[in-house]
């Protein structure tokens, strides 16, 4: 995706957002950096930490955690912090610096569809200020005093952009005197047209409106709650699907989690399905949560997640029907290799209930307590089985190994066995040889080359100066003897040619931007490999030291290169009879001495 995304925008441009956004600056926004020599040094913001060991190189605009090994330029930083895609970080580092999108090359209709949203998202904006200032005028006391004795706090109400429609028509009357016409709201999801009537009329009417976010905290639509107690009415209406709004794609608290996880670290996530369970919790004290929605969980959460966390903590209803969403939610999030856990309310409950009746300590117990995904999957599966006769343990035997199949041949395995043998009455045995047994795999041949022989440290050590060198733009590594290097790794070859590229075009050299081209592009050997580099220090040489070492390397380098040939010219000698074909290659070792003589 980062490949086609950054395909669509020139190269240009990419360069110029880097270089108008010093990462130095950038990162200043989300944590305090204190600067020691050439570094700027922080705690992590993607691991927790006391002793920073976060270090930002301004003059090669790159960025390395010594602890955790995360690495990159001021776009993947961007990225990471506010987990977005690569089309989001640049829009949102173009943004800062007051540059201008261009039109993607690829597509002759994008500036008039980014025309059309960013309109929408002005009207969904403006009806999200009017929403919140209504509720806190005399028109809104009842709601209000309704917010307060859910426990909902004034702070809250202003961090989740909780609001008000009053009635059916002034939000209408004022986003008319905007300039909005009827059918932008209506497209938009603000305004409904009633098929009797005709008549435009607010879509949250006389509802408590909970605004809801994208991933890049644009407000994009409204959960609206009514008052009322009456049967024929929704307790809950959603805004229309739209270009902006689609509910299978929304996770509700991601906003508010951004901006918590700008100050604190942020080791897992608590996945609710209600937008109040989320308000609830965050009230609480437990800032990770977030909700799907109240629709089922899907790929697209799970990938939004894990941009957040690694680790994955589900709480659900307490109910069946709640308690078969989550059994659905762990294989999703589990494929996205996620690690799940699922914290288990008393029946018939729901976070948002709980907390209220409990508190936040019988919570965080409960957090405590949660079970690791397997034992959950496997004890609901207990739950809904009927174990009284054989046919039902049999059923049970063959659903449960199938389950620890993933386990197969692993030590986990043993954990789970003994429950299973002992709920299907069977041996121990029985149940092993069940989970183990698979169908034979047909081992695909291979193709890959083999391995190449163990290269020597030597070598391996001035292959890496020789990198250190170029992609730092030392003026010592001259494209003239980078040219002249034969070597056999492809990926240290197109990071070299990476740098090549960039010096004739006239192109600044540094980490933050080869990674731009390498590390965002779906290269990520060439980006790993670059990080790696771009961390080694070899300061303790002066450049006159440092012009010394780069010709040593030039000559290790092609040193190995001669007697890697001519030792596979020796192997052909060996192999051979013919008496013309022995001199030619001898001739051609004589040549390759020569050639490493001078």
């Amino acid at each position: 995706m980062a490949h086609q995304q950054s395909k669509l925008l020139p190269q240009e441009f990419i360069d110029e957002v880097k270089l108008a956004n010093n990462i130095v600056g950038v990162a200043s926004r989300y944590m305090p950096l204190k600067q020691k020599g050439r570094q700027h040094w922080a705690c992590c913001p993607f691991h927790s930490e006391k002793t920073p060991s976060f270090a930002i190189n301004d003059t090669q605009q790159f960025y390395k955690c010594f602890g955790c090994g995360a690495a990159g330029n001021v776009i993947s930083l961007v990225k990471q912090l506010e987990s977005v895609d690569f089309m989001g970080a640049i829009e949102l580092l173009a943004k800062w610096a007051n540059l201008t999108m261009p039109k993607l090359a690829a597509d002759p209709d994008y500036a008039k569809r980014k025309e059309k949203k960013e309109r929408m998202f002005e009207m969904v904006e403006c009806a999200r200020a009017y929403y919140c200032e209504t509720l806190y005028r005399p028109i809104g006391r009842d709601a209000l005093n309704y917010l307060h004795g859910r426990g909902i706090t004034d702070e809250l109400i202003k961090t989740f952009n909780i609001g008000l429609s009053h009635d059916w028509d002034a939000l209408i009357g004022y986003m008319r005197k905007k300039g909005y016409r009827d059918e932008e709201l209506i497209e938009a999801g603000i305004a409904a047209k009633s098929e009797r009537s005709g008549r435009i009329y607010d879509a949250m009417a006389e509802r408590i409106t909970f605004a809801i976010f994208d991933v890049y905290g644009s407000c994009i639509g409204f959960t609206g709650r009514t008052l009322s107690d009456k049967a024929d009415i929704a307790k809950y209406r959603n805004t229309a699907q739209t270009m902006l709004f689609d509910k299978s794609a929304i996770a509700y608290g991601i906003d508010v989690l951004k901006k918590n996880k700008q100050s604190n670290f942020v080791e897992s996530l608590i996945v609710v399905e209600g937008n109040v369970d989320v308000i609830t919790m965050v009230g609480a004290g437990f800032i990770n949560t977030v909700a799907c929605m109240g629709t089922a969980l899907t790929q697209f959460h799970a990938r939004v997640y894990k941009r957040f966390a690694q680790n994955i903590l589900l709480l659900f209803d307490g109910d069946n029907a709640g308690q078969r969403a989550a059994m659905r939610a762990v294989d999703i999030l589990d494929a996205e290799g996620l690690s799940v856990k699922v914290i288990e309310l008393p029946p018939d409950t729901d976070p948002d209930t709980f907390v209220t009746k409990h508190g936040k300590l019988a919570m965080a117990g409960l957090i405590q307590d949660a079970k690791p995904m397997m034992d959950f999957k496997l004890d609901h599966l207990e739950s809904e089985s009927d174990l009284s006769d054989n046919a039902g343990r049999t059923k049970y035997l063959d659903a449960a190994t199938e389950m620890l199949k993933p386990l197969a041949n692993q030590p986990q395995l043993e954990l789970y066995i003994p429950k299973v043998a002992k709920l299907a009455t069977v041996s121990y045995e029985a149940v092993e040889r069940k989970v183990n047994q698979a169908p034979p795999k047909t081992k695909e041949p291979s193709l890959e080359p083999p391995p190449p022989e163990r290269i020597s440290n030597k070598y391996t050590a001035a292959l890496d100066f020789i990198l250190w060198a170029a992609v730092t733009d030392q003026p010592y590594a001259t494209t003239e003897t980078l040219l002249t290097l034969h070597i056999q790794n492809g990926i240290l070859n197109r990071i070299l040619q990476n740098v090549m590229a960039r010096r004739e075009r006239g192109s600044r050299v540094n980490v933050g931007m080869l990674l731009g081209e390498l590390g965002e592009i779906d290269h990520e050997e060439e980006s790993d490999k670059l990080r790696a580099i771009a961390g080694m220090d070899f300061t303790h040489m002066d450049t006159r030291g440092q012009t010394e070492h780069f010709a040593k390397c030039v000559a290790t380098i092609n040193e190995t290169l001669i007697k890697k040939q001519t030792d596979d010219l020796m192997e052909k000698f060996r192999q051979t009879d013919d008496s013309l074909q022995r001199m030619e290659i001898l001739q051609q070792i004589e040549t390759l001495k020569k050639k490493g003589a001078k």
